[in-house]
């Protein structure tokens, strides 16, 4: 498990900023007929299947509890259409993967587009967005095996790599069954749903929709308790070809005019030493205080001052995110935009006898008055005990 995981994390994985999130739509009508299947012999098929090639789009939903984002869509002079909806709405991702080749996966908005790449055999990375015309090329150590290259980074996000992290990370706190069969992008597939042990998480289960062919996640349900009628997170493929996407989709030239910044890995990992030898001016830590498995609550604590207190002042943080820098400008994203954020993060936080507090359907986050956050897939009130246990 831990080999197939390796084999698809990856550094430029962060570009494909990834995936807006939709409704798990292409889904048929009827459960097709399949064997019948233990939970355990389901995650021991996907764990033990070789990464295949495959094209396709994966439609990504998602539904927090956050208000409209609409209007943020064009904040600092930015087109972010197609990130805000990462946040809420809805967004296609392109995705194509050749285990022996590289990885592409790319997100086209009415307005910009933003493409990440990944090639084994040129040891690299591309992310690019075409509002700014700038591009970030990361280039891997001179001989670097090719099993810790780039090349799997366009997946980060995608329904396979997802629900293998999900299967790694589940604990003796979760119940695994296998539910129903369903088809998803064509392909039939069984659902293998993770259910919490704990009701106090904000989590109510875990879907899992697994090619019965090829035993690749096809997608991957988050339900919560605080939703009803549908997922709060999807990621589902809307359609896939298992044909091996031709290589030039995994070379990428930087357009005329473009602005390419370039980031050697191999001469960020010979500075880390210099930098281990002079410590930190702050060293923050992070540990569980309460609760396990899908209910645990985990503390920060030595973050810089500054920080948790802009964290725990929403009118600070809307500053600083709309380009005002906290002090009062706001000439990058103007009064408008200033004031959007304002709205949107007071409308988020919550003031408690512990803190400052923001929630969604899965997740909460308490700053205190100390400096210190509490944060997990619970309710507030679980981060407010928590708290107070641990003043």
């Amino acid at each position: 498990m831990k080999a197939r995981l390796g084999y698809w994390a990856a550094p430029v994985g962060v570009a494909v900023i990834i995936a807006g999130f939709v409704a798990f739509s292409s889904r048929a009508q009827a459960d097709p007929p399949l064997p019948e299947l233990t939970a355990q012999q389901l995650v021991t098929n996907v764990a033990e299947a070789q990464p295949v090639a495959f094209s396709g789009t994966v439609a990504v939903t998602t539904d927090i509890g956050l208000p409209d984002l609409s209007a943020l869509q064009n904040l600092m002079g930015k087109q972010l259409g197609g990130l805000t909806s990462l946040l809420g709405g809805t967004t296609q991702v392109k995705v194509a993967v050749d285990p022996s080749t590289g990885a592409r996966a790319e997100i086209d908005s009415s307005t910009s587009a933003w493409v990440a790449v990944a090639n084994i055999a040129n040891k690299d990375g591309w992310l690019y967005v075409s509002d700014s015309n700038s591009a970030t090329h990361l280039t891997a150590p001179t001989g670097s095996p090719s099993a810790d290259s780039p090349s799997d980074s366009a997946t980060a996000m995608t329904p396979e790599s997802l629900a293998d992290k999900l299967i790694n990370a589940a604990s003796p706190s979760t119940d695994f069954t296998v539910a129903r069969t369903t088809t998803v992008a064509g392909r039939a597939a069984y659902t293998l749903v993770m259910t919490p042990k704990d009701d106090s998480s904000l989590i109510s289960s875990v879907d899992v929709m697994v090619d019965a062919a090829t035993w690749m996640p096809l997608g991957v349900e988050v339900w919560s308790t605080q939703l009803t009628g549908k997922a709060s997170l999807s990621v589902v493929f809307t359609s896939i070809s298992y044909s091996t996407p031709d290589a030039s989709l995994f070379n990428f030239t930087a357009p005329p005019g473009a602005t390419v910044d370039t980031i050697d890995l191999g001469q960020a990992s010979s500075d880390v030493p210099d930098q281990v030898n002079s410590a930190p001016a702050y060293q923050p830590s992070v540990k569980v205080v309460a609760g396990q498995g899908w209910a645990s609550v985990a503390e920060v604590t030595g973050l810089p001052s500054d920080l948790a207190a802009t964290l725990a002042d929403p009118s600070q943080l809307a500053s600083i995110l709309s380009g005002a820098g906290g002090h009062g400008d706001v000439n990058s994203a103007g009064p408008r935009g200033m004031g959007q954020m304002s709205q949107l993060f007071g409308s988020l936080a919550q003031t408690t006898a512990q803190g400052t507090a923001y929630s969604t359907y899965l997740g909460s986050v308490l700053v205190t008055p100390a400096g210190n956050v509490f944060a997990g897939a619970v309710p507030v009130s679980s981060l407010e005990s928590a708290a107070a246990a641990n003043q």
